[in-house]
């Protein structure tokens, strides 16, 4: 289990306990990781329109003016937001039912773009979803998608871990903390995040502080800095499994 959020690493070891998950990731900067991704995620757009058609009165170029104009609006997106044209990379998605359901399934388009193609690529995103059930009623497509997608941002800006302290002790002090398992308070010893070293071991219960979030290590619980600086818990599940 990965715990993120400002308060995963406060629950995410006893959460796994219940859920009988032996293992627990605490990130880096747990508190903005979905800021972080925002900013190591590549800039996309989707447009999506709605216009029911049919596959038997459909030919290929009546396929491609369909989507003519959502490539139009989503490059556009993209080029005012800076990317270049010929960075942008587009994929056209459908959104398929069985004439007469009321639900869609998302179908990719096939590589060739043909129409022809597009049954075979339904009846395969539908057996992936519903295993072998396929009907004999006629295929219809309900939306349009084009999803345009920018470059992967540069290493440059990934997240660096740059407050790491290479002196002094990590070891803050001690506080009274509430375990349960414990039956009450216990003398916690708290610890600096920035100051732990790849290959500390810590045996629990026990506190790390950082900036955005508190890493609670349970009672029984052991926990070990791996070389990223990320917090690995090896959480003790019960073998009655309570």
């Amino acid at each position: 289990m990965t715990a993120f959020g400002g308060s995963g690493p406060m629950h995410g070891a006893r959460i796994a306990r219940k859920l009988h998950v032996p293992r627990v990731i605490l990130p880096l900067a747990a508190g903005v990781i979905s800021a972080l991704g925002l900013l190591i995620s590549p800039l996309s757009f989707e447009v999506v329109r709605s216009r029911r058609r049919g596959l038997e009165s459909l030919t290929d170029d009546m396929f491609d003016g369909e989507f003519q104009p959502l490539i139009e609006e989503v490059s556009a997106l993209l080029e005012r937001s800076g990317v270049e044209k010929t960075s942008i990379t587009l994929t056209r998605k459908l959104d398929m039912r069985y004439e007469g359901q009321g639900y869609e399934i998302e179908v990719p388009v096939p590589q060739s773009g043909r129409v022809k193609d597009i049954p075979n690529a339904f009846e395969a995103a539908y057996k992936t979803l519903f295993s072998s059930i396929t009907l004999e009623e006629r295929t219809e497509i309900v939306n349009w998608k084009v999803e345009g997608r920018g470059p992967q941002p540069s290493e440059g800006i990934r997240y660096r871990f740059k407050d790491v302290q290479t002196e002094g002790d990590a070891l803050k002090g001690h506080r009274k903390a509430y375990f349960p398992e414990a039956g009450g308070y216990v003398d916690c010893p708290v610890y600096d995040r920035y100051r732990m070293r790849p290959g500390t071991r810590v045996k629990g219960p026990a506190l790390v502080e950082e900036r955005e979030s508190t890493c609670v290590i349970g009672v029984d619980d052991s926990f070990e800095i791996d070389t990223h600086y990320n917090i690995i818990v090896d959480v003790q599940v019960a073998e009655d499994g309570s």
